[in-house]
């Protein structure tokens, strides 16, 4: 499950625009759905925020036409959870975003999808619980219409917890998910993140990450390096390391690296992604998916 030659990016407005001038979605349609709960950190030698942090949570259902699929799951933000190198290999990777379909100027204006309005949804974990905030389209730049839910979420993020997503109306939940663990305890080179990443390369490029693996969960991980090229064009890698609890970039990797005159703003990003499919009444798919990353510069 998880990315191959995407950069991991929350979807927003400018996904949108991508469906402009679509025909309206036809009788061959299909719905989708996704809930994402998503919790960033960003470590520097002067600390690492601390685990409590808060949840980001987005829910969108869609009803498409079957040729913009790769298009909705960008906008789902599970595109990049589609395709990964293999376990323990890496790939050079940039983002490309999907190809729209040419537009034809006769179309109707009419969105070719559509934001569907399952009602209001309910979210509880981490102690206490909440309704998603609702965010109504109605015909926006004759582009689309229809409703997203959530955003920035009171819920803490703690990990272990489990998190359990259902309608307002309904008795049962549609899916409870375990949340992963942080990255507090990611070593590098044998330094701890919150100590920050310097002379990592010296006197040549190595990087070498441990961690506790988790075994509560079936999950990928995901590394990756980024960094500016010398067109001004970020560059990067991207991993696919097995949850073992160590890995070692391969030297055929890192020397994708330009020298070091040449080598600005260096980045590294870990995530773990766990995820489920949950059933749903009138949803062709559902899916659930769980994000913890951490990102800290290489100096």
């Amino acid at each position: 499950m998880v990315v191959g030659g995407l950069w991991i990016v929350a979807a927003g407005c400018d996904d949108f625009a991508a469906f402009a001038g679509r025909a309206e979605v036809g009788s061959e349609s299909r719905t989708l759905g996704a809930v994402v709960f998503q919790t960033a950190t960003t470590a520097d030698p002067q600390g690492i925020s601390p685990a409590g942090e808060r949840l980001a949570i987005e829910a969108r259902f869609v009803r498409y036409d079957p040729p913009y699929e790769a298009e909705v799951r960008e906008v789902l933000g599970l595109a990049d959870l589609d395709a990964l190198p293999p376990a323990d290999d890496c790939t050079a990777a940039l983002r490309v975003p999907a190809a729209a379909p040419a537009i034809d100027p006769a179309a109707t204006t009419t969105a070719g999808v559509e934001f569907l309005d399952v009602g209001r949804i309910l979210a509880r974990g981490g102690g206490s619980e909440e309704l998603l905030a609702v965010r109504t389209f109605p015909d926006l730049l004759d582009v689309m219409s229809g409703v997203t839910y959530g955003g920035t979420s009171g819920l803490a993020y703690r990990p272990g917890s489990r998190y359990d997503v259902r309608g307002e109306a309904d008795r049962s939940p549609w899916f409870s998910i375990g949340a992963p663990p942080s990255w507090a305890d990611l070593r590098v080179g044998g330094d701890e993140v919150r100590d920050g990443l310097v002379g990592m390369f010296d006197p040549e490029p190595r990087l070498d990450l441990r961690w506790i693996p988790w075994p509560d969960h079936a999950s990928d991980i995901v590394v990756s390096l980024v960094w500016t090229g010398v067109d001004g064009e970020p560059r990067g890698i991207v991993c696919h390391p097995a949850d073992d609890g160590e890995f070692d970039f391969p030297t055929a990797a890192l020397i994708q690296l330009p020298p070091a005159p040449d080598l600005a703003g260096l980045t590294l990003r870990i995530e773990r992604i766990a995820g489920l499919s949950f059933p749903l009444d009138g949803i062709d798919e559902a899916e659930a998916v769980f994000r913890v990353s951490l990102t800290t510069p290489i100096r």
